[in-house]
């Protein structure tokens, strides 16, 4: 039986600690990991290298500062694309005839105005937010703290309403699903729209409330 690389075992306790986007932490390992040969290799120790660069209770803080940056920034460029295409799409759907017929009710046009408000005000918060994660100084985890309850809000906000202004024009909304495709269709996409934004925003508190960085 032989020893374990202590490279290897650093390498893999390392990651056993971090959480975050997986390209990002698999980036970050595989460089640390190359990192650590080269001074092995000047060491011809593997042991003394591994001690040079810290053990993963000192240097897993940093790492895991980037990755939570990362996904704030991540969730923050979601919310600045996804919300506005939703709202243009709609509209796009909308002006080529993909519509309910006649009149909508008050309350439905009502509802449409506060998606709509809610959309745009999530999307100049996202860019907002946006912007601070490209700012050296910025706390990493209130921004992803700040993007994900922003995406979380803007989610329950936009389908709320979606669901409720479709509930109050029911028998319009069927005739138009069953008229044309591409209506289903945008159902479909919208409701996949919002599952990634809140898969995104899950990430992202999950990562800044983590107790251990």
């Amino acid at each position: 039986m032989t020893d374990a690389d202590p490279v290897d075992l650093h390498v893999a306790a390392l990651a056993r600690a971090l959480r975050g986007p997986a390209r990002l932490r698999r980036s970050m390992l595989a460089e640390t990991r190359a990192g650590l040969r080269d001074a092995a290799a000047a060491h011809r120790d593997a042991a003394a290298a591994v001690a040079e660069f810290g053990s993963v209770a000192e240097i897993a803080p940093a790492y895991q500062a980037e990755l939570t940056a990362a996904q704030g920034r991540r969730t923050a460029l979601l919310l600045a694309v996804l919300f506005p295409a939703l709202v243009l799409g709609w509209d796009l759907l909308w002006s080529s005839g993909v519509a309910w017929t006649g009149p909508a009710p008050a309350v439905v046009r009502l509802l449409a105005g506060v998606q709509d408000a809610a959309s745009w005000g999530v999307t100049a918060l996202a860019v907002v937010l946006l912007v601070l994660t490209l700012r050296r100084r910025a706390d990493e985890r209130r921004l992803a703290l700040a993007a994900g309850g922003l995406g979380a809000l803007g989610a329950v906000l936009c389908g709320g309403t979606a669901v409720a202004m479709n509930l109050a024009n029911l028998r319009r909304t069927t005739e138009m699903l069953a008229a044309d495709p591409l209506a289903g269709l945008a159902v479909v996409l919208s409701a996949l729209a919002l599952v990634l934004v809140l898969v995104s925003t899950a990430r992202a508190l999950r990562l800044a409330v983590r107790p251990d960085h």
